[in-house]
């Protein structure tokens, strides 16, 4: 198939071989005397990425069909997951890891993906082959279903059996019946660049902008790719896994397990060079740029703030920097060997004879850099084999020695006392997965799956985000075009508020909220997330600091808690009821001008015309129309608006398409004008080509070019009119390449039609 993504054909791994080598990478790694286990942070609308269960319960909490479960398992694959190739690992990569740390695949990974996430709702899956690309179909309510997370594709069927009288189809019926559920149903929205079901689209329904449809294909494949693949569809059986990517866990484990003085933070930005790609010399990011997010109504929003940047990889930081106060500080090590505290230091429990202590640096996040200093060390090693066998490292730089590592045990060796120690790590996270607030009230569970294991140290979490709003509502954006997701009219403090909870073990579980208000005139957007952090203390130790200029939550006076639905069931509700209103058509005449020339030359004949390339020695000619847009009906009664002018001729050789572009200045009549004040393109019409011999219309054929959404935007004063060009646009798969030409009457009417909601 025919995409602007490369989607290969994966080979089918063994699953058998593809165990057994993941269990040959489980590695037993001792964990600290006073670690705490399993400590989760979790707000209450984001998905919980501890466990594959955990993902698949969390995104479906709101759904009461298994086709509203098919869709926000979809849904939140397309918020953790963007294109690339597959990420790499001896032995393959478990869903989880991939989930958690890396965040990119193709088509077999994607949907190896999604297919374990169907386990852990007790639903059968099998992979289907095309040429060119891997599905993979559920199976519940009795039936297949085919969900597309690659593609970003998938469609209903009717189903008289089911919740409200459809569900989705599988690839057997979609295949069967191509033309009713594919080809007649969805059509390509040119201006957003994406596919919207012809009933379900992001256009004004009513006086309601139906913003929540899902936008589909949007990271450039078509309808025809997908009647095309499905063409060649077959069963490739029921693996556990595709490719690099396999449903078992391993010994993997995305538990954060802290012992006091360590704290994880994990942030949605990007370090610079701080990513890990095993083989690859180009850092990870989406091929498709953020195209996919522009328009969603579901993942889009979540992922908004950050929409600035391609969709790539985020870091976060492991620091160990234990406080040398107290023999309490022993039980942060992974092992220790002839080792006392005294006077402020560790020092060899026997004197004469070394002493060492063992750091476990461990995270569900694969490291990719780490420095470290330890005042009074001799000699520092690493193992990334569970203590089996330790290399000498340099702890100023431990990056080669723990790159690419989820755990590793380092060594600190010191003959007379060491006085100090701090161990920092530099971790690849997926943004996507990351216990994200949300716009209203936020509910934050804190639990440890041994919260006793706390003493009489402290659990510490922190949140740090800027909050922010919208300044127009959804129905704007669409009556401007706009897309839901890409930061139009909305903005981010730039001052970040910090949420800062402390938990003793007897607090433990806890919950808490975090206000995240909108301003009453304003409209709700996810707020720009900076960090996650967890931290365990020792009693009297100190904090890591916040950001600079962070202040605590401040509502103000006019501010309230506006929500967003629930991004997992966008696209499950059935498109909206429809109201036709009738409408009636009004003309607005409109000024004729004259014919001008880019170099200012008097025109000799009454045609535009426009060269092809910039180089081409052709002089530009366009046609300059005034007169005044006043009486207009409010943007929410307008329901189109063309512009119409009459052409006399066209060329012989080729179609001319012809563009309507605003003016930045009004003219002067008879006088030369600045091209530079031609606005962008308002829209276009096709005008056919004409034999040479044929005789001129008479009278005058009308075209008309719809320009609904420039006039809206005067209706609501947001653009100044000055007047309109009509003018030619090149475009060589209408006009061949030549150089096309339509001739106008000397002195044409020009007029708008407007038609008007009843």
């Amino acid at each position: 198939m025919s995409s602007r993504v490369s989607c290969i054909v994966c080979c089918l791994l063994c699953v058998n071989m593809a165990a057994s080598m993941l269990a040959a990478e489980a590695v037993s790694v001792p964990l600290p005397d006073g670690v705490v286990r399993g400590i989760r942070v979790l707000p209450d609308k984001a998905p919980d990425c501890s466990s594959l269960k955990s993902i698949a319960l969390s995104v479906t909490r709101d759904c009461k069909t298994n086709d509203e479960r098919a869709i926000a398992i979809y849904n939140f694959m397309i918020l953790a997951h963007y294109h690339r190739a597959y990420p790499t690992e001896p032995g393959g990569i478990p869903v989880l890891k991939e989930i958690n740390t890396y965040g990119w695949s193709l088509c077999g990974g994607l949907h190896s993906e999604q297919s374990a996430l169907w386990r852990e709702l007790g639903w059968d899956w099998r992979f289907v082959g095309w040429n060119g690309h891997t599905t993979v179909e559920a199976n519940y309510d009795g039936r297949w279903h085919y969900l597309d997370a690659f593609l970003k594709f998938y469609a209903w069927m009717p189903d008289a059996t089911a919740p409200g009288g459809r569900t989705i189809a599988g690839e057997d019926d979609l295949n069967n019946n191509a033309q009713k559920l594919i080809a007649d149903t969805f059509v390509l929205d040119k201006g957003r660049g994406a596919v919207y079901a012809r009933d379900n689209g992001f256009e004004m329904v009513g006086d309601k902008a139906n913003w929540t449809a899902p936008a589909m294909l949007s990271c450039g494949d078509t309808i025809a790719d997908v009647i095309a693949g499905l063409k060649t569809h077959k069963q490739a059986g029921k693996p556990e896994g595709w490719s690099e990517i396999h449903h078992a866990t391993g010994g993997y484990s995305a538990e954060v397990n802290l012992a006091p003085g360590f704290a994880l933070t994990n942030t949605w930005d990007a370090v610079e060079g701080g990513w890990h790609w095993a083989g690859a010399k180009a850092a990870p990011s989406h091929t498709c740029g953020n195209k996919d997010l522009r328009n969603s109504p579901d993942a889009g929003l979540i992922m908004e703030p950050y929409s600035q940047h391609v969709r790539s990889f985020a870091n976060g930081t492991l620091l160990f920097a234990p406080e040398f106060a107290g023999e309490g500080v022993l039980r942060s090590f992974a092992a220790r060997s002839n080792v006392k505290f005294a006077n402020g230091a560790l020092v060899p429990a026997q004197a004469g004879t070394p002493g060492s202590v063992t750091v476990l640096l461990q995270s569900p996040y694969i490291m990719t850099r780490a420095t470290g200093a330890a005042e009074g060390a001799d000699s520092v090693e690493v193992s990334v084999d569970g203590g089996k066998s330790f290399k000498s490292a340099d702890v100023k730089d431990l990056t080669v020695a723990v790159k690419g590592q989820v755990a590793a045990l380092v060594r600190i060796n010191f003959a007379v006392a060491l006085k100090s120690l701090r161990l920092e790590a530099l971790v690849q996270n997926n943004p996507g997965s990351l216990p994200y607030l949300s716009p209203g009230k936020n509910v934050v569970s804190v639990a440890a799956d041994d919260a006793k294991a706390l003493g009489e140290n402290r659990l510490v979490v922190t949140y740090a985000y800027c909050p922010g709003y919208r300044s127009k509502s959804f129905e704007q954006l669409c009556d401007e075009g706009k897309e839901i997701a890409k930061q139009h009219n909305a903005t981010w403090a730039e001052t970040p508020t910090v949420v800062q909870k402390v938990f003793a073990a007897g607090d433990l579980p806890a919950k808490f909220d975090i206000d995240i208000p909108t301003p009453r005139d304003k409209y709700p957007v996810y707020p720009r997330m900076l960090f996650v952090r967890r931290e365990v203390i020792a009693p009297g130790a100190k904090l890591l600091p916040l950001p600079a200029n962070a202040q605590a939550p401040k509502p103000g006076a006019s501010d309230e808690l506006k929500t967003l639905p629930n991004p997992f069931l966008m696209g499950s509700q059935p498109p909206p009821a429809r109201v036709v209103r009738p409408t009636r058509t009004v003309i607005v005449e409109l000024k004729p001008g004259h014919f001008v020339t880019r170099s200012g030359d008097v025109p000799t004949s009454d045609l535009i015309k426009w060269p092809k390339t910039a180089q081409e020695k052709v002089d530009a000619i366009a046609f300059l129309i005034g007169g005044e847009l006043t009486g207009l009906p409010a943007t929410r009664d307008l329901a189109a608006a063309r512009l119409v002018f009459p052409a006399i001729r066209s060329h012989d050789q080729a179609a001319t398409q012809v563009g309507v572009v605003n003016l930045k200045a009004a003219f002067v009549p008879a006088a030369k004008y600045d091209f530079a004040n031609f606005g962008d393109v308002l829209g276009t019409v096709v005008v056919p080509k004409q034999a040479k011999d044929a005789a001129e219309w008479n009278p005058p054929k009308e075209f008309k070019i719809d320009i609904t959404r420039y006039i809206r935007d005067v209706a609501r004063g947001e653009a100044k009119f000055h007047g309109l060009a009509l003018r030619v646009v090149p475009e060589r798969g209408i006009d061949d390449g030549w150089t096309v030409r339509v001739n106008l009457p000397k002195q044409p009417r020009v007029y708008l039609e407007i038609d008007v909601l009843q």
